[in-house]
């Protein structure tokens, strides 16, 4: 009987525990902050914030690219092993020439971010990527 009780009364929060209360790429709320061309057309390199994460949330800055025509995917970002973690702000891109693009940026340098700032993409589409580090704090 106790047994019986004592699952009567954990199933129902077993189950809550396995209902999404929102969030997921699905839900996001994203802001395109800049977007560039490159010179010959065919990619756009994008800044961008993005928001969502329901009931734990988490709101964040990256910069991605895409081929032209292509939907921009906010979890596809260039800055950090972690990419919904707001380790960088004040991000801007800029088109050196057709296969170079710079992206600069204002990082949080505390130790809890040392290992998640060391992961940027280097290269995406054969378009080399370049980081410069702005000062300050982001």
């Amino acid at each position: 009987m106790v047994r019986m009780l004592g699952l009567v009364l954990c199933l129902p929060m077993l189950l809550i525990g396995c209902i999404d209360f929102g969030g997921g790429p699905d839900t996001d709320t994203v802001e395109i902050v800049a977007e560039e061309k490159s010179p010959n057309g065919k990619f756009i390199a994008t800044s961008f914030s993005c928001a969502g994460g329901g009931a734990a949330g988490y709101f964040y800055f990256n910069a991605s690219l895409r081929k032209a025509g292509e939907k921009l995917d906010q979890r596809d970002g260039f800055l950090g092993k972690h990419k919904t973690w707001k380790a960088f702000t004040d991000i801007e891109v800029r088109w050196i020439d057709d296969e170079n693009l710079e992206v600069s940026c204002k990082q949080d340098d505390s130790p809890g971010y040392k290992e998640n700032n060391a992961v940027k993409v280097k290269s995406k589409y054969g378009i080399k990527i370049h980081y410069k580090v702005k000062k300050g704090k982001p």
